[in-house]
């Protein structure tokens, strides 16, 4: 009696992800807008401090301000942004095309350009975040209006 003939194991290709190439970025731009659109209408003022830095050690950090310079943004009151959060205001364009082409791949869009900062830029956007940190807390002018204001 012959042994029984073993068939080779099915070998599967993994499933690949459904790409949406139109709705995707659709979804993403629907859930961005829908964001800005909650931090326009919420106002952030006068709620808790949410900085664990700030109420550790009563200072503001880099980041300091910026839900509140988003709503001003939001409400189309550049100043106000502005004295909130300079730097924020300054990140916000970037912040916002990143979260859209990181959401649009996510909803299985088509994957979008996107910057990548070389080390050297890393290195100037980190040494501007440190010299930011230090000056917006110091109490003196020409810098004391970079505060957070709280």
């Amino acid at each position: 009696m012959a042994p029984p003939e073993e068939s080779a194991p099915e070998v599967r290709e993994p499933a690949r992800p459904v790409r949406r190439p139109l709705i995707a970025p659709i979804i993403a731009g629907g859930v961005l807008v829908f964001g800005c659109v909650v931090v326009g209408i919420v106002d952030p003022r006068g709620g808790p401090t949410i900085c664990p830095f700030k109420l550790a050690t009563g200072l503001d950090c880099p980041g300091c301000g910026g839900t509140r310079a988003a709503h001003d943004l939001m409400r189309g009151n550049l100043v106000g942004a502005l004295d909130h959060n300079v730097l924020a205001v300054l990140a916000f364009p970037f912040i916002l095309w990143g979260v859209f082409t990181w959401l649009t791949g996510a909803f299985g869009g088509p994957k979008l350009r996107t910057w990548s900062p070389s080390t050297r830029w890393t290195a100037v956007a980190v040494l501007v975040l440190l010299v930011f940190w230090v000056v917006r807390n110091l109490s003196y002018p020409p810098f004391h209006w970079l505060g957070s204001g709280t």
